[in-house]
Order: C-alpha cells, then structure tokens, then sequence
C-alpha cells in the first residue's frame, strides 16, 4: 500500500464540503458502518450543547470506492451543505479567538468568510469520514479506537486512569458526556447558553490492540503523529499523552512503568506513559487526552474593530452555535485518532 494522504476541501457555507484520500489499496473493504457512527455522534442534534444548525450530512463517494470496496484511485467522498444562513455573519466584524481576521489578511479577502470558511468545525464531518475509513481497516487488524468526554468546565467525568473498563469506554462514547458526571456537565452547558456563553473541556482517547514496535524516534513517533491529526481538529488547543501535564508534579520513581511478565509477555505495571516509550508503541494501551478551548462564537457582547472602518466596535453576534463543542468533537479527536494510526501502521 502506498503512503495514505487525507485533505479536506470546502467550506461552512460553500455548496459542499468533502474529503479526498489516497493510498488504499485496491480491494480494501470500506466501512460504511464506522462512517455512519462517528458522523452520527458529531451530528447536531436539538440538546443543550449544540448548535440549532442541523445538517443531514448525508454523504456520497464521488471516486475511489465500488461496490463497497476501495478501487486503488484516490477517494473522493462529498457531503452537501443544505442549512447555512451567511446574513448572520458580519462582513467586516471578526468574531474574537475565531480565524475571521487571520484569514481576512492571509487570504486577501473582501469580506470576512461567512461561518468561518475551512477553518469551521463543520469540515470535522468530511474529517469523520476518512476516520470511519480508517477504523475499519484497523479492526481488521485488531486495532480499536475509542474516544469520549472526560471534562466539560472543569467538571471531571471518569475516565481511563480512573478505573473506567474498555467495557465502560465503549459504551459510554455513544452517551453525549462522560462517564457518572453527565448531569453535571449538562447543567453547566445548560448555564452558560443561558447567559450567551460557552464552555470547553477535554477527549479523552485509547487506542488498544497496537503491539510493541508502533512508531519511531523524532517526528515518526506516536505522539508526533497523533498530534499532527488532532490539532487539525478545530478548537484542540492541547494535546497530552499518558499522565501528561501530572508529570511536572512527580518523582521518576513515581512516573516510571515498572515491567513484569504476565502470562508470558511483557507489560507494565502502571500506564504512565500512555502506552509510548521512545516514540513506539510498548504494547499496552495507548492513551491521550485533548483539550478543546470554549467556542468563540458566543451572543455575548465583545470588543472587536470594523475592518472598513478600522474603528473598535462591540460584536453582538447573531448565529447558530454550539455552547459546548466537546460531546460532538469526541467523534473528531477519534476520527483523527484513527488516520494517524493507519498511517503508522502501513509505513
């Protein structure tokens, strides 16, 4: 199999959005059913963290994909944007924390991008395709992927170095928040739509099933990879592996993962590391955590400045957004999850 390469293209409010993928082989089962739950689960549906905006994000391979096997071109799967409404966005006025200025000059624009252009939320859709594709193929290889909420504004919900079981992971992935902590997290969400506001929290993600030997040195390593997909999904500001940031406040005694056999292979006692040492996978599973900063799009008043008039203005947005991204963006951190894994594991 050749190099895999996944670009999005489109835009919020263009005709379409989609995703183009190259390097599959030719007669590479495609699953549809892997497809068709992370677009599920990063739907927008009528609940107290989402965006009124609702898409059917029905999707249909234009290339690349026959009778449900992959045809060795390049895949081309495009989804038609059918509910915007660009009159609720400023021409002139960028919403603050959002791309609206920094593409206005780099792009040379006349007016601001209506509903934030490629750099909206709304091409994780395209994104979850590639990854439904993805995941597929690594079940084949006994490679699951499971992402899910384990922090909406601070609170806490359980998560993988709480104790939760792949068992409990699974399953919880397809509820909107996390693990004993959902009312909570529903109420805050709730809270802060009421007062025009937003909140962010953190995806938490294990990969299991990998081996030993995943990965290398430098930039080929795990984290390397992983990071480079999940940053591309639209509000990650923070990528951590394994007990992550925790390690500031430890021992090397305490962060270490002492070894020992167990039914004849190699294991660590604690999972520290996230199931990474040196780049490459040590066999068990690999864990990571992304943090989401708040959505910018909020009905609060803001400071800004009028592009036009090069006058500072206050920004009453108008508009369909989300009050928390994070329950929707668990489907994308796992789609991007997924992409950087097949790409290590077909090198």
């Amino acid at each position: 199999m050749g190099k895999i390469e996944v670009s999005l293209y489109g835009a919020s409010h263009a005709e379409a959005i989609g995703v183009r993928i190259s390097g599959i082989e030719k007669g590479t089962p495609i699953s549809t059913y892997d497809i068709d739950m992370l677009l599920k689960r990063r739907k927008a549906v009528k609940a107290p963290w989402s965006t009124p905006r609702i898409e059917a994000d029905r999707y249909e391979f234009i290339s690349g994909v026959e009778d449900g096997l992959a045809t060795g071109a390049a895949i081309d799967a495009r989804i038609r944007n059918t509910d915007t409404v660009s009159s609720d966005y400023p021409a002139f006025i960028p919403r603050p924390s959002h791309a609206d200025y920094v593409s206005f000059v780099k792009d040379g624009l006349d007016r601001i991008t209506p509903g934030g252009g490629r750099f909206s939320g709304r091409l994780t859709a395209p994104l979850c395709i590639a990854g439904g594709i993805a995941k597929g193929i690594l079940r084949k290889k006994g490679i699951e992927i499971n992402a899910y909420v384990v922090n909406i504004g601070g609170v806490r919900g359980k998560g993988y170095y709480d104790g939760a079981t792949p068992e409990e992971i699974a399953a919880d992935k397809e509820a909107p928040y996390a693990i004993s902590e959902g009312e909570k997290m529903l109420e805050l969400i709730a809270a802060a739509r009421a007062a025009g506001d937003s909140v962010g929290g953190a995806v938490e993600c294990v990969i299991t099933g990998l081996g030993v030997g995943v990965g290398d040195f430098y930039t080929s390593g795990i984290e390397s990879a992983v990071s480079y997909e999940v940053f591309g999904v639209p509000a990650v500001k923070a990528v951590e592996f394994g007990s992550g940031t925790a390690f500031a406040d430890m021992h090397g005694s305490a962060a270490n993962d002492p070894f020992r056999y167990e039914n004849g292979k190699v294991v660590t006692e604690t999972n520290n590391s996230g199931g990474i040492n040196g780049g490459i996978s040590n066999g068990m599973p690999v864990v990571f955590r992304a943090t989401l900063r708040p959505t910018p799009s909020i009905s609060k008043p803001q400071k800004s400045v009028d592009l036009s008039t090069h006058e500072n203005v206050e920004l009453a947005l108008r508009g369909r957004h989300d009050a928390c991204i994070v329950p929707r963006a668990a489907a994308a951190v796992e789609a991007a999850a997924a992409i950087a894994v097949l790409k290590l594991t077909e090198e």
